[in-house]
């Protein structure tokens, strides 16, 4: 005997696999852990396969769950459009597309980003700002539709992923104008200068120490963080010096609130990546944002080019 689909239960699957977790899942659709596990064993229950297995960071999908989530974001997507189509005039129909942005890329990327998915008529972009790993995340579970962040995520990701280098923004050394006249000149050999410097794991960070330490610099560093907005406020309080990319200090070298410490480094950039799975999106307003972020220009033609 047939056993019809049940779409209710296809739904919650959907959302546990987005969510990450039966716990993030129940609270999002308002169910008990138990309830919901129930509703998912259910499903594979009447498609006769095992979709999820219990991990120690959550749920993993089998590869089962993988073939049926891919028809579930091609379904509830569509879903989702038309319920928001007909809920809104003709005259003010948007759709959402997701963004998500590392914290390391900082504030102009972020408003650069959005301006661009602005430009396709019926987009209403939405962004989510964090740190790198989390923006991966939320691109792998398809909580995000494209991610910007400083590096290549095809090469952790994988195959069912695209990704192209948008831009390339050269890094320039700030301080506060006091702490600027207190270090010149700068770089200066045996010399030990307080660096405000990003995370371990950020792929600036090696680059910065090694020019450095090539110039006789020791570096101490006194604050390490992903957020280059952080970074740029620290460095406006004159807690040290900083390596950020040229958009991102521009008003405050307008503004007299940083200066720029010894000459452009040479060598010394900040790439910005975009990133979206290969499988085009069931959407065509959001199929449009996507393709039209990674086919287009530099974000910032003006200072994009490498030193």
């Amino acid at each position: 005997m047939r056993t019809e689909l049940n779409y209710h239960h296809l739904y919650y699957f959907w959302t546990c696999v987005r969510a990450g977790s039966v716990t993030s899942a129940a609270r999002e659709l308002n169910l008990s852990q138990s309830a919901l596990s129930l509703q998912i064993k259910s499903l594979e229950n009447s498609l006769g396969r095992r979709l999820l297995e219990r991990s120690r960071t959550g749920v993993e999908m089998t590869d089962d769950g993988r073939m049926v989530f891919e028809h579930c974001e091609r379904i509830f997507p569509e879903g989702q459009a038309l319920s928001a189509a007909l809920r809104v005039g003709r005259e003010s129909r948007s759709t959402p597309v997701r963004l998500g942005v590392s914290s390391s890329l900082g504030r102009p990327v972020v408003l650069a980003a959005l301006s661009r998915l602005e430009r396709v008529r019926g987009a209403a972009p939405s962004v989510f700002v964090g740190p790198r790993d989390d923006v991966a995340e939320r691109l792998a579970r398809r909580r995000v539709d494209l991610a910007l962040v400083g590096d290549d995520l095809t090469q952790s990701l994988g195959a069912g992923y695209r990704a192209r280098r948008l831009d390339v923004l050269r890094l320039l050394f700030v301080a506060a104008p006091e702490l600027s006249r207190r270090l010149a000149p700068f770089p200066r050999r045996r010399s030990e200068v307080p660096m405000l410097l990003r995370a371990r794991a950020h792929p600036v960070r090696d680059s910065v120490e090694a020019w450095l330490h090539a110039r006789g610099v020791r570096a101490c560093a006194v604050a390490e963080t992903e957020d280059a907005d952080l970074l740029r406020h620290l460095a406006r309080r004159g807690r040290g010096v900083a390596a950020l990319h040229e958009p991102s200090v521009r008003p405050d070298l307008e503004a007299g609130r940083l200066v720029k410490i010894g000459e452009a480094p040479r060598g010394l950039s900040l790439e910005v990546w975009a990133a979206a799975p290969t499988r085009p999106p069931a959407d065509a307003v959001v199929r449009a944002a996507v393709d039209d972020l990674l086919r287009g220009g530099p974000l910032f033609p003006r200072s994009s080019a490498k030193p």
